[in-house]
């Protein structure tokens, strides 16, 4: 079906709806609306994240804060994930950019600890779709422009009877500078203290308005420099001589180490000895008599990818007539990212007779060389191919045009939306699998420290290629108006309908998708889905301090089904300054397309195998992560998530400058959409048996339980749940004048009470809380200070200390990593001229991020730069 087809259509069942609903409410709509006195003045309406009904109170009936562009300002910060990943609400971190991954340009925000796929994100109250690279589960926030931000709302309330699915945690609703007079050019560089992840930023703002209309507009450009893990002490590799291998880190066993196939037994190859691996062909005990040598991908990989990002925002609205308004904008970015990864690494196989192979007793005592005995597989790196490099570029357009009219008490809108994201990896470095054996097998392939001609290289060379593209189109209409007339006012009311039409493609080069490609996975899927829903809302006042607020959508999908979502919510006033509210929702999450559709695609997962250390007599908290072979598969039977979330709040103006708001919150999700992780199949293989899993397969050396885990196919399933429950707790002060300036202080806290999930699949479900990446609570602190034309600001940012890890027998918490307290501060001076000089200091005391006995940390909740300096200058006109 044509776009414009698929547009007329939409438009016409939309508007169809919408109207059946208008025509269906006229007969409610009281006279006394029609007839308003026009002498009474008019209070501004506005409407607020969580509602289609604008309203005159800013504190409704679900909690909601906001971020300014003061404050983004502030925080010396480039990007929007940047901004939002610093907060409380971002409870157990987000997802960041790292390198050599498909997802290195990627960044996205999770409410609640709950998932990025569970936090919908909106544009101007418009939903913005998934990134086509993460499947279409979750929104890239590196598409959107911080210099187009007017200001981000973030409401922590599920919202899917409002705006359909993902909704399920809460919504992000970033909302762009509108009306905008003036020009404004501005210039920002940001340095580390340690090497790498410099960063620039240029933007220019302007716009004009008339009595008719208004255009504004923003052109932005971004840098930022790679880091590479030898830049920083605590990702480079440690230990690298020590005898035993689980004593180091930072070390592959992808070097020049053979498995025998019969026996399957590790024993290095006689090509360690080579200077391009550890110490010059250092052999480790492996374990189980086992022996291998190793190599140092941390010389060579980077840590955080480069970044080259640029965009283009306009908004603009004109007045058609009296009645009719016309609004439309348009938002076009490119963001190029740079990553590496060490050479190629994976295995190939080779005949017995084929290799030398270096041998050791089981006390590592050197016993000579030989040739294989049996066929088996090599452990190799591609030293001679290079570096695998990957460069992701992606290109984004959002149109969104509409019109908003109003007739007497009855208004209207109807939007089109248009959104295309296509973005491409390109990856040189690799290697073909297929060509490798050939040439093994020939006599051609050296082994020797030598390395291989450059007619080999070239034979064995690959360059992989990715693209994965989303075209989303939706036309949304609805009424809004006042109808019954209580004693306490009128009800306010909106219907509307929407209209959806997904597309979506993953495609990789052929030898990579048929599983020939070393050192890179994947494989591509293409599905498409159009969404009808209809829904409404109303706020009623019962009282004239007590509201209801009532929603109910329905959403049909073409795929998998279709949902009802109701909402609840109330607000009383107590008295003068004191309000409490209370909301109750369910809400849903669609499986995304890939989810349905995706083709099988391989991946080296990390996990422990808890058996195989007990055969070694290694205790079960001493036992380490191991990466596997791994082969992910899609599920078309998937059904939606469903959860259920209630909120209770309490919000107290206890002056005029000083309140609190203390909010409770409470979110059970059911039917998660997960794979089911190797970890998991290890855990439930301990308690059924090899060879019993419910879901998934485990194959172990020799097929038996005793055998070393040799790979592993893992589904994706409807699983059973988890819930998660806390308190969110604001304390601010404002306009404490004083003769040496005027102060202000924001503090936010999350506190989680319970985050209740299963161990593994079908497993015994257990609280989380206060284990490694869940911290029980972080906060926020801000103080401001204003004298004239100087501001000047400090942050302190604080996140929980957690346990190492967990005892996999009892899953009680064994040891701790500390917490983490970072302060940021901030100077501007405004000239008389207009212009901004604005300097600041991220990281203040240089804090490392938390690290656990293995030198490991979570980038989700922290990052690496360091003590960071900012510098900016804003000139208006």
């Amino acid at each position: 079906m044509s776009s414009v087809s698929l547009t007329a259509q939409a438009i016409r069942r939309s508007l169809l709806a919408v109207a059946a609903t208008a025509v269906a409410s006229s007969a409610f709509i009281s006279t006394s609306a029609i007839a308003a006195d026009e002498e009474v003045q008019k209070v501004e309406r506005i409407e607020v994240t969580g509602s289609r009904i604008k309203r005159t109170d800013l504190e409704g009936s679900s909690p909601i804060t906001t971020i300014d562009a003061s404050a983004i300002e502030k925080t010396g910060e480039m990007s929007v994930a940047d901004v939002l990943r610093r907060s409380n609400l971002n409870t157990f971190g987000s997802f960041s950019e790292s390198s050599g991954s498909t997802w290195q340009s990627q960044a996205n925000i999770s409410l609640r600890g709950a998932g990025a796929d569970r936090t919908l994100v909106l544009l101007n109250g418009k939903r913005m779709p998934g990134s086509p690279t993460m499947g279409g589960t979750a929104v890239n926030l590196n598409t959107i422009p911080t210099a187009a931000i007017d200001r981000i709302e973030v409401l922590t309330d599920g919202a899917s009877a409002v705006y359909g699915s993902d909704a399920v945690a809460g919504v992000v609703n970033i909302i762009t500078k509108k009306g905008y007079e003036g020009f404004e050019v501005s210039a920002t560089k940001t340095s580390p203290e340690q090497e790498g992840g410099e960063e620039w930023k240029t933007h220019v703002i302007g716009g004009t308005s008339s009595d008719k209309g208004s255009v504004s507009f923003s052109f932005e450009h971004q840098d930022r420099e790679i880091i590479y893990q030898r830049d920083r002490w605590f990702t480079s590799s440690t230990n690298v001589l020590a005898p035993n291998y689980d004593d180091t880190t930072g070390i592959s066993v992808y070097a020049r180490n053979f498995l025998d196939m019969t026996t399957f037994q590790f024993s290095p190859m006689a090509a360690c000895d080579n200077d391009k691996m550890v110490g010059g062909g250092h052999i480790y005990d492996f374990g189980g008599g086992d022996f291998v040598c190793g190599y140092d991908y941390t010389s060579e990989a980077a840590d955080h990818a480069a970044r080259s990002y640029t965009a283009g925002y306009i908004n603009a609205d004109y007045q058609l007539s009296d009645e009719v308004q016309f609004v439309g904008q348009g938002l076009f970015s490119r963001n190029e990212t740079f990553g590496r990864f060490a050479p190629a690494a994976g295995w190939f196989n080779v005949d017995a007779g084929q290799i030398d192979i270096q041998n050791y007793d089981k006390d590592g005592n050197y016993l000579g060389t030989s040739k294989n005995q049996n066929a088996g597989r090599t452990y190799y790196r591609f030293t001679d191919v290079g570096t695998r490099d990957s460069t992701t570029i992606d290109y984004s357009t959002d149109i969104q045009v509409g019109l908003v009219g109003e007739h007497d008490s009855l208004g209207w809108d109807l939007t089109y939306h248009y959104n295309l994201a296509e973005n491409s990896n390109y990856g040189k470095g690799y290697v073909h699998r297929p060509t490798v054996e050939a040439l093994v097998k020939s006599g051609d392939f050296n082994f020797g420290p030598e390395g291989n001609s450059a007619e080999v290289v070239a034979a064995i060379s690959h360059n992989t290629l990715a693209q994965d593209i989303m075209e989303f189109q939706s036309v949304n209409a609805g009424v809004n108006f006042e109808a019954v007339d209580l004693p306490a006012g009128m009800i306010g009311w909106y219907f509307g309908a929407e209209y959806a039409q997904y597309k979506y493609t993953s495609e990789v080069d052929a030898e990579s998708s048929a599983g020939e490609v070393i050192g890179s996975s994947g494989n591509g899927s293409s599905g498409d889905r159009d969404v009808f829903a209809v829904f409404g809302e109303s706020i009623i006042p019962v009282t004239d301090n007590l509201e209801f607020n009532l929603a109910l959508r329905y959403d049909d999908y073409s795929d998998f089904g279709s949902a009802t979502t109701p909402k609840v919510a109330l607000r009383y006033n107590v008295i003068d300054g004191v309000v409490i509210r209370a909301s109750w929702g369910q809400g849903f999450r669609a499986p995304a397309l890939s989810d349905l559709y995706a083709a099988e695609s391989f991946s080296a997962d990390y996990a422990t195998d808890y058996h195989y250390c007990e055969l070694q007599g290694t205790s079960p908290v001493d036992c380490k992560a191991a990466q596997y072979d791994v082969t992910r598969t899609a599920n078309p039977d998937l059904k939606a998530e469903t959860s259920d979330f209630y909120n209770l709040g309490f919000v107290w103006d206890i002056t005029d400058n000083l309140s609190t708001k203390i909010e409770y919150y409470n979110l059970t999700i059911d039917d998660v959409i997960t794979f089911v992780s190797l970890d998991s199949l290890l855990k439930e293989e301990a308690n059924v048996g090899y060879g019993n899993l419910s879901r998934g397969e485990i194959i172990r050396a020799g097929d038996t339980y005793d055998g070393k885990v040799l790979e592993a196919t893992t589904p994706l399933v409807n699983g059973n749940g988890f819930d998660t429950s806390g308190i969110d707790f604001n304390l601010t002060y404002r306009g404490l004048e004083t003769s040496v300036g005027e102060f202000g202080s924001t503090f936010d806290l999350t506190y989680v009470i319970a985050f209740n999930d299963e161990e593994y699949f079908d497993g015994p479900v257990n609280d989380k809380v206060g284990r490694n990446g869940l911290p029980e609570f972080r906060f926020t602190w801000g103080i401001d200070w204003s004298y004239g034309d100087h501001n000047a600001s400090i942050l302190t940012q604080y996140i929980d200390g957690q346990a190492e890890t967990v005892d996999p027998t009892t899953f009680k918490k064994v040891g701790s990593i500390s917490s983490q307290t970072t302060f940021d501060v901030a100077y501007n001076y405004t000239a008389s001229w207009n212009g901004k000089f604005s300097v600041g200091v991220r990281n203040l005391t240089n804090e490392d991020p938390v690290l656990d006995s293995n030198l490991a940390y979570d980038s989700s909740l922290y990052n690496l730069y360091g003590r960071t300096y900012t510098a900016t200058y804003t000139q208006k006109f």
